[in-house]
């Protein structure tokens, strides 16, 4: 759902394991999603991966990013260490959608 309201293809959420070979990213979509993967895999960035990033994000934006990133691994690790269960009114709307499949 998430990637939806935010304008992602089903295709593109199903992609997610391997983003860099998704031709609809930009170049733009590739750097976030390289930032979040190693935000939320090393959690740390290099100095030459923020300063990419800052070519096209403003010191607010990139804090509004690493938040978001921040808040999502959370999310996703409380759902994993509990195994919770989708809710009904969320299966409704989500239906058959694709996953977001963890790990490359």
């Amino acid at each position: 759902m998430l990637g939806r309201s935010v304008g992602l293809a089903n295709e593109e959420m199903a992609a997610m394991a391997d983003w860099d070979a998704m031709p609809s990213f930009d170049e733009k979509d590739r750097l976030v999603l390289r930032f979040s993967e190693v935000l939320t895999r090393e959690n740390r960035v290099s100095d030459e991966l923020y300063a990419e990033l800052e070519q096209h994000f403003s010191r607010e934006e990139l804090v509004e990013l690493g938040m978001t990133v921040g808040l999502s691994a959370l999310v996703n690790r409380m759902h994993a260490t509990f195994r919770t269960d989708v809710d009904d009114s969320t299966r409704a709307l989500v239906g058959d959608g694709p996953v977001c499949p963890i790990g490359r």
